[in-house]
């Protein structure tokens, strides 16, 4: 039985072990993001079903109006895994991954370019970014004046 802690399924299924116990049972979402997911996905839809119709068109183009890109950074799309104390939502994994399941619904793009925030960008911070660059560019990823989104 592997250690859940500390072994990667994806390490492992590259030497060619499947390592099952890592996977199931399948994760559960901590009840501390129980309350805070179930207010981020009833909220996803009020901020991406208005664009529905905008998605293809800005597809064709290749990019995002720096409108909808604030948009996004308003709601607090780019601070789904900065921890609280940063001004962030502060989601585990599991949650996190909902999240972006709910934004893929609207739009693959989309979910691709919040997780690409949270995963490249943050993510190197959160892991290996110093108190200094913490402080100077976490709390620029959600407005310290709003509050988590909610239904």
């Amino acid at each position: 039985m592997a250690d859940k802690t500390t072994a990667s399924f994806m390490h492992s299924l590259c030497m060619g072990e499947i390592e099952e116990d890592i996977l199931v049972p399948f994760p559960k979402t901590a009840e501390s993001d129980k309350e805070l997911l179930k207010g981020v996905l009833g909220s996803v839809e009020s901020l991406l079903k208005p664009h529905e119709k905008d998605f293809r068109e800005w597809d064709r183009e290749g990019e995002f109006p720096p409108a909808f890109i604030e948009e996004l950074k308003q709601f607090g799309l780019f601070g789904l895994v900065i921890p609280e104390e940063h001004g962030g939502l502060g989601m585990g994994s599991t949650a996190y991954s909902r999240t972006l399941q709910e934004i893929a619904r609207y739009d693959g793009s989309v979910a691709v370019t919040v997780g690409a925030h949270s995963s490249i960008g943050m993510r190197g911070l959160l892991l290996f970014g110093t108190d200094e660059q913490k402080k100077r560019f976490m709390p620029g990823s959600r407005p310290a004046s709003s509050s988590p989104p909610s239904a």
